[in-house]
Order: structure tokens, then sequence, then C-alpha cells
């Protein structure tokens, strides 16, 4: 059932958000009362198909929608303009028209490659979002930012395209391997530290029941993520401002992901890892006292992230960082920590500080 309802505000471009648990009954009513179009894709991944790919097109087949799938393999290296053009293929060979919908199941990589191939199939169709990892349900599946990967960056070939609703079921997180959960929490904690002391507070003192999946702690959670999502986006839907925000633990995040050629480390994992190494600038700079600083890297470090430094080329990392597109002129910028709930846009910090600020994370996960 759905237990709330957050909408993002963008005048004729506004949808509602909806969380609960045990919702896959309710999809397709809820398709037909935002008047999706009869013919609609689900493009999913081969590891979500087998789990819950059936009973949504039974669904939706139930309400008399013309539905079809298409299942990609598993993984970002799948976010490519290469996997979008296999999309469109098969759509224009099985007479896919403009009156048509795509839904998006999956984790963030599908939602990302979903999106993209909807907002540039025939200049634009209608999308769903229906988020199954943790990540995908607090973070990437609102908002409307689309992308594929380049070699030379993540996420380097995109657009905004808004979807018209986001369903977000945390029955799906049960079946998700640990290691998602892990990643999901990467976003969870991001919001904490640049919005929200509140929240902080409360992943500080359940971190171990949101690990757990209890349902209160995890709705309790992805509500709350949800709302500042929702918020942020309303307020400036193309990160042309205070958007901007959400990029805490990303500018280090993206390149370390990339780094380890999208193998070593997903999404989440490397903004665990990039908030650290963020916190850690910030510290050096006077942004943020040690006690802050204490605070993010004691929280983080409660979540189970298995990584180990030496898989990774900190030159390389360095390196990738000049592709990311939150540089200005050459300029690397940051959006560093001054206090748990604030953080402050920062430029032209050090190459130097950069490092040992990515040395000194990595040093919390050398083995041995």
């Amino acid at each position: 059932m759905i237990h709330r309802q957050i909408d993002v505000a963008l005048g004729e471009r506004s949808y509602p958000i909806y969380v609960g648990s045990g919702m896959t009954a309710s999809l397709a009513p809820t398709c037909r009362q935002h008047g999706i179009p009869d013919r609609v894709v689900v493009l999913t991944d081969k590891n979500v198909a087998p789990l819950y790919l059936a009973p949504l097109l039974k669904n939706l087949r139930h309400f008399e929608f013309d539905v079809t799938s298409f299942s990609l393999p598993p993984g970002e290296r799948q976010k490519s303009l290469q996997w979008a053009s296999k999309v469109f293929t098969w759509m224009l060979e099985a007479g896919v028209g403009r009156k048509s919908a795509v839904i998006a199941l999956g984790g963030g990589v599908i939602g990302d490659l979903a999106g993209f191939v909807a907002a540039t199939y025939q200049r634009g169709v209608p999308l769903i979002q229906v988020p199954t990892t943790l990540l995908a349900q607090v973070d990437s599946s609102i908002g409307g930012k689309v992308a594929v990967n380049h070699p030379l960056g993540k996420n380097m070939i995109g657009a905004f395209h808004q979807p018209k609703f986001v369903w977000s079921d945390m029955e799906c997180l049960r079946t998700l391997p640990a290691r998602e959960i892990v990643s999901g929490l990467g976003e969870v904690i991001k919001y904490g530290v640049i919005l929200d002391a509140g929240l902080f507070d409360d992943l500080e003192t359940n971190l171990d029941r949101v690990l757990a999946l209890e349902v209160d702690a995890v709705l309790r959670v992805q509500t709350r993520c949800a709302e500042l999502k929702a918020d942020l986006t309303s307020r400036d839907e193309k990160e042309s401002g205070m958007r901007i925000v959400l990029n805490y633990g990303h500018t280090v995040g993206h390149a370390l992901e990339a780094a380890g050629n999208y193998r070593v480390l997903n999404h989440g994992e490397a903004v665990l890892l990039g908030m650290i190494a963020e916190s850690s600038i910030a510290l050096a700079l006077g942004m943020i006292s040690q006690d802050v600083h204490d605070r993010i890297v004691g929280l983080i470090r409660r979540v189970p992230l298995r990584f180990r430094a030496n898989t990774l080329d900190l030159t390389k990392v360095i390196k990738l960082m000049s592709h990311d597109k939150k540089s200005i002129g050459g300029k690397k910028r940051f959006v560093l920590p001054t206090r748990v709930g604030d953080v402050q846009v920062t430029e032209g910090v050090e190459r130097s500080l950069i490092r040992s600020s990515l040395l000194s994370t990595f040093k919390l996960y050398t083995s041995g």
C-alpha cells in the first residue's frame, strides 16, 4: 500500500513520488490515473527481471496496456550510447511510436538509461520510474536527470526529463544483495550531511535498523530523502543554483568509479568514500571542526563497505577528476560540509590537498 505521496512542484511538469510497501497491484491503475499511453515499454536488467517483471507485466496487461519489455545485462557499463542505440533499434523494429511510454524497472543504471531513452526517442516520450534499489528510491529516480556515461567521465551525455511519477516500493529492497543496501546508504547519509541534521541524528541512532530493513526505519528514511530531493528539484530543476549541494561526495566519487572502470566500486560506494575525502578537504581548509569530521567519518565507517584501497590507482583518480562536469574553467569545484546539515561550494582546491585527502581516505580501507 502507498505510505506517502510527495509532490515535485514544477508547474506543468509536476509529478508525485509514491512511497510505500506492497504496491505492485496499484501500478497499472495509477498509470491510467496519470494518462499514460496504452503502448508501454518496460526496460529492466537481467537481475531484476526474474523478480519483478512478470507481475508488473501481468498487472499492466490486466488493465489493457499493450506492453513489451527489454532486459539488459546488469551493471554500470551498460549505461552507454552503445546500449541506448540497441534499445532504440529494438523499439524501432517493434514499431514503438510517439504515443508510447517507457517504464524504468530497476536501479540507478536502468533509471538513467531508460530515462535517456525516453528523453530522446522520437524527441521524447513519457517516463515512469519504478526504482528497485535503495539508491534509486531515495535519489536517482527523482529529479529528472538522465544520462549515459562516456569513457572520459560519468553522466557526460544526458538531459533533464522528468517522469510522470515515481513508484518506490520498499518490498523490492528485500531481494537486494547487502552491497546494494550499502550503496543506497551513500546517498542517504549525503542528505543528512548537506541538508538535514535531524536525519543525520536519526541515522546515527538507527543505522543498524535501516541495514536490517526494518519497515518503519526504512520508510522514514525513504520519505525524508524523497522530500528533500523533491524540494530541491522544485526550486532548482536544472541544477543552476542550490541543487548543486546534491553533489557532495560526487566530485571524488565519480572519479573513483571511473578509475575502476565501473567494476571496482558502484555509485553509492564511491560516494561514501567521496564524502570522507571531501570532509577531509573541508577539515584541512578549516571549514569544519574535528568533531564534525569525526561524526561524518564515524557514521560512514559503520556502513559495511568492502573496499581495498590497493584496487585503485590514486594518480588515475586525480586525473579523471579534471573531466568532472562540476569543474569550472579547469578549477575543481567541491561541495564541502561546514557543519552537519549544511554545505558550501568551494573552488580552487589545491591538487596537493586533493591527493592528501584521498590518501587519508584510502588509509582507512587499507587491508592488513
